[in-house]
């Protein structure tokens, strides 16, 4: 029997259990009030998907963006755009993209902000320039908004660069602040400024403006600021104070009576006592420094061919947290010694086999075949596993999502500059990757990994391909003498600005980008908690938590590659291994 034919007959068999797995789910799990809520957040996202808007200065004579990215959104069928001042001024040209791929250009109309801390009230009106039947949202009424309403937003964070919006879920927390924003629970962060906040009729409630370090602690315009002051926006102006006319457009009419939320975590209890003990915490050594990351058991007993698996367990987990020798500790505190069996560089992924059995129930096999996620799912719960603490709840927020490596690639800490024909290093960073293998400057760097490197665009490239934690072997001439260094890349310096977005609590992942295809949500896990299983609130197995991006967004490796990650290993590791 080939190789090839085991591997169909084994995948096969995965999906006959997965039909049974999905006949299986525990009825206990589908509340009707968790399932009641998800659907009114997907209603509502479909109703302010299309008209929520990214944008930025753009220059028409050059064809170049002059500014930071921001959010918006179209409120009425010739295109006026809400969003807010501080990223909005009159006569400016902006480029504005649809979710849909649309782009259009827009001018900046009015802005309110009045001296001397210029936040209040924020509030800011764009107009596309090109006449059209734009996609638009209805404008809610701040009478209806209560404390404890859930609400959701659909922005654009900086962090994540996408031409597609990002969903998040909260409720309301403050009517009225020290400053006169209303205040939510949906995480913002730069490049959210302006995006819209909608209640679950999908009627807009409010616009983004900005935050404080706790995640808890986003402000919003409430949407009557923009129906009082509607007219005076339209014009061409920059007011300092508030506009003497106001107008407010339409006539009140009271919105959906969807009730305050109760704490919605408490209907997933079920997932989290089915699948706990399948989270567990390994610690190892990277550098010298002892790492703490979570892990997450996959049981292999239905495996009935002959692997170095049969009848074990193995542990997924994030393979850039993972040192020599790892020890699995369960709880109770005790530690089993693991083999590290095969890594997965480009998904961040690592199998590990325990030396023995551990004991507790994993996910099994079958239940990894998970349908791929789309856009109809956007706003659907999922729960996120932790060893040391209760789950995390979240919403999904995006899907197909492909991160560049922006903070990962592999970094040399050298600069080289052509002398004549020569390619010299002319810069070593203190405690770079460079100096760690002893290059030094005056030396001539030949090539790299055998690869003839001519300029300093050459040796560009020759580096792109690298990963933080690769190693590559470098041809230099010192002194005259020509040698071989080996040199394992590093992480290029990590970037903390003042910003209240960069210190939340635990902050970002080191590894936090480079991945392909991977979704999104909303859930506050710590860098330390990546590496367990997420669920939605049936039971299904959706991926495993990879890093925590930013202030708004974790990132998972979806089911479908972690399936295909397990089976390669288990047909390309010999028995014995």
């Amino acid at each position: 029997m080939t190789k090839r034919f085991l591997l169909f007959f084994f995948l096969q068999c995965l999906w006959n259990l997965q039909a049974i797995n999905a006949q299986n789910v525990d009825k206990r799990i589908q509340k009707p009030g968790a399932t009641q809520l998800q659907d009114n957040i997907k209603t509502a996202i479909k109703k302010g998907y299309a008209a929520s808007v990214l944008m930025w200065e753009y220059d028409t004579l050059q064809y170049s963006r002059m500014s930071a990215q921001f959010s918006g959104v179209v409120v009425s069928k010739g295109g006026e755009i809400l969003s807010a001042a501080h990223v909005v001024m009159p006569g400016k040209t902006y480029q504005v993209m649809f979710p849909d791929g649309k782009v259009c250009l827009a001018r900046g109309l009015g802005r309110i902000t009045i001296p001397p801390t210029f936040m209040l009230p924020d509030a800011a009106m764009l107009k596309i320039i090109p006449k059209g039947d734009w996609p638009f949202v209805e404008m809610g009424w701040y009478s209806d908004v209560k404390i404890n309403q859930p609400c959701i937003s659909i922005a654009y964070p900086e962090s994540m660069e996408q031409r597609k919006p990002d969903v998040r879920f909260g409720h309301i927390t403050n009517l009225n602040n020290r400053y006169g924003f209303m205040e939510s629970t949906c995480v913002m962060e730069p490049g959210d400024s302006g995006g819209p906040l909608f209640d679950l009729s999908g009627r807009l409630i409010g616009i983004h403006s900005g935050i404080e370090q706790s995640e808890d602690v986003n402000y919003e315009i409430p949407v009557d600021t923009y129906r009082k002051y509607y007219t005076a926006l339209t014009r061409l102006e920059n007011y300092t104070s508030l506009p003497l006319d106001t107008n407010v457009i339409s006539k009140y009419q009271p919105a959906n009576n969807f009730p305050v939320v109760e704490n919605p975590d408490k209907y997933f209890k079920s997932v989290d006592k089915r699948f706990k003990t399948t989270c567990v915490n390994i610690k190892s050594v990277i550098d010298g420094k002892e790492q703490t990351i979570a892990g997450t058991i996959f049981s292999l007993d239905d495996v009935n061919v002959k692997t170095a698996f049969k009848n074990s367990d193995i542990i997924l987990t994030k393979s850039s947290m993972i040192g020599e020798e790892p020890f699995i500790t369960l709880s109770g505190g005790k530690s089993i010694k693991a083999n590290i069996i095969r890594r997965d560089r480009i998904n961040d992924l690592a199998i590990l086999l325990p030396i023995s059995k551990l004991g507790k129930e994993g996910i099994r096999l079958g239940m990894l075949l998970a349908d791929t996620l789309s856009d109809n799912d956007l706003g659907s719960f999922l729960i996120s596993l932790r060893a040391d603490s209760p789950y995390c709840s979240s919403v999904l927020g995006s899907v197909g999502v492909s991160l560049p490596k922006k903070t990962s690639y592999g970094y040399l800490g050298a600069v080289a500059r052509q002398k004549g024909q020569a390619l010299l290093f002319t810069f070593i960073q203190p405690n770079s990757a460079a100096e760690a293998a002893g290059l030094t400057t005056g030396d001539e760097l030949l090539a790299i990994d055998d690869k003839t490197v001519n300029d300093e665009l050459d040796m560009f490239k020759a580096l792109l391909k690298f990963r933080a934690g690769d190693t590559t072997l470098m041809t230099i001439n010192h002194k005259g003498e020509k040698l071989i260094k080996k040199v394992a890349l590093k992480y290029p310096p990590q970037k903390i600005t003042n910003h209240p977005a960069d210190h939340f609590i635990g902050g970002k992942s080191i590894r936090k980008d480079g991945f392909g295809n991977v979704f999104v949500h909303d859930a506050r896990i710590k860098p330390w908690e990546c590496g367990g299983a997420v669920f939605d609130i049936t039971g299904k197995f959706l991926g495993i938590n990879i890093a925590r991006l930013s202030r708004t967004s974790t990132i998972t490796i979806p089911a479908v590659a972690v399936n295909q990650f397990i089976v390669t290993a288990i047909y390309n590791t010999k028995v014995g291994n």
